[in-house]
């Protein structure tokens, strides 16, 4: 009994780091790449069927005319759009603007003059209810609070694949990466 203990104890200590790794938030933005953005995507003709555990990762294009000329200018790039991102399972929708926060689809759908973009469907997630909440209550403690929003380096978009990568099956591949 001893021995498995230790032994127990060891296997631990060495996978530890890297499921430390793969529960931490990416580290902050300070610059953005070379050119201007990408084209939006084309808007999907119908989104994938989803069941009611399914990490769903929406994505929208609220940038308007005056929004992406404003950008162009601010950032000396062509913007062509301005993503939006939502995160949602289980009835339950989540985005990032300074603080991690419910949403609802339709809000969000209004702000953008229509239906997502693009509707990703990461398969069950395997966390309760209950640890999805204290999940969301730590990162919107450490790396999503208020000080460290930024509209261009950590933004909704940022927190919304950090939330999809951590939830999906552990092992179980998905995420938004």
């Amino acid at each position: 009994r001893a021995s498995s203990s230790r032994a127990a104890r060891v296997l631990v200590w060495l996978l530890l780091p890297e499921l430390a790794i793969g529960l931490a938030a990416r580290p902050k933005l300070t610059s953005a790449r070379e050119g201007g953005s990408l084209a939006p995507p084309p808007r999907e003709a119908s989104p994938p069927p989803c069941s009611a555990r399914d990490v769903v990762v929406r994505v929208f294009d609220i940038g308007t005319p005056g929004l992406c000329k404003t950008l162009s200018l601010i950032t000396q790039k062509d913007v062509l759009w301005f993503p939006k991102m939502t995160v949602s399972l289980g009835g339950r929708t989540w985005s990032y603007d300074g603080e991690v926060e419910r949403t609802v689809p339709q809000i969000v759908e209004n702000a953008a003059g229509g239906p997502p973009l693009l509707t990703l469907n990461l398969g069950p997630a395997e966390l309760s209810d209950g640890e999805i909440d204290a999940l969301l209550d730590e990162m919107g403690s450490t790396d999503y609070t208020p000080a460290e929003y930024d509209f261009f380096y950590r933004n909704c978009n940022h927190f919304c694949t950090d939330l999809a990568d951590r939830l999906p099956p552990r092992g179980g591949g998905g995420g938004a990466t």
